[in-house]
């Protein structure tokens, strides 16, 4: 079995993973018909908050497998390090793809979204998943218990989600707090979804924001391949 095969198997037969990855974010956006129309819906971003969730679920295996002794073995073979992560990193990814796919296939059939509109809150989606992989990589390094880490990451993520833009309108935060939230991920995958939302199209202000996850994405991935998750 390949380490791709090994890590999906393991992401998707926790329960955990299966309602954060598949029950809520189809519940949320199949029942909340005003959440997702062009007036201003946080339907949009009560489906990221819970993408965040569903990403982490999905790629925290790799802590299970540091605690357990399983990275040990896996690297005592005919695997590279680099190897490991990288299809970590997309057993991780696909399922998130695959979603996100469903959520903006629903998004044109229940809520009149329009093909362009879809695809760019999906790219959204997408990208702020692999942040979040990326940062399930970085927990690996940082906690050895898997309590622990999960109760550290339910609080980071509800602060990020907070202060983000996720959780709370960007529009009515103080400015202090808006400049704080630039520091995390969660607020520009809010602001790329405000300029959508606001404009009905990818502005340039959308793009950044999209460039703005690539860059969080991929300075997470390096921290977690520079420490090794042994």
């Amino acid at each position: 079995m390949t380490i791709f095969k090994y890590a999906l198997r393991r992401g998707l037969m926790k329960p955990a993973s299966l309602v954060a990855n598949g029950v809520l974010p189809l519940v949320f956006i199949i029942a909340m018909p005003d959440g997702y129309n062009m007036d201003g819906g946080r339907g949009f971003f009560m489906l990221a908050f819970l993408l965040m969730f569903g990403a982490f679920m999905m790629a925290g295996g790799i802590q299970g497998d540091k605690i357990d002794g399983v990275t040990l073995r896996i690297l005592a073979g005919p695997i590279t390090f680099r190897t490991y992560l990288v299809q970590n990193f997309f057993a991780g990814l696909v399922p998130m793809v695959v979603l996100t796919g469903i959520l903006g296939a629903l998004g044109i059939a229940l809520h009149d979204w329009t093909l362009p509109f879809a695809g760019a809150v999906v790219l959204c989606f997408i990208l702020l998943s692999a942040t979040m992989i990326g940062l399930s990589f970085v927990w690996a390094v940082l906690f050895k218990d898997k309590e622990a880490s999960l109760v550290a990451f339910t609080l980071i993520v509800m602060l990020m989600g907070m202060v983000g833009g996720l959780m709370i309108p960007q529009s009515v935060m103080p400015a202090a707090l808006r400049n704080i939230g630039a520091i995390f991920p969660p607020h520009w995958a809010a602001r790329g979804l405000e300029q959508l939302i606001s404009y009905g199209t990818m502005t340039a202000q959308y793009w950044l924001s999209m460039l703005a996850l690539v860059l969080f994405a991929v300075a997470l991935l390096l921290y977690g391949s520079k420490r090794r998750i042994v």
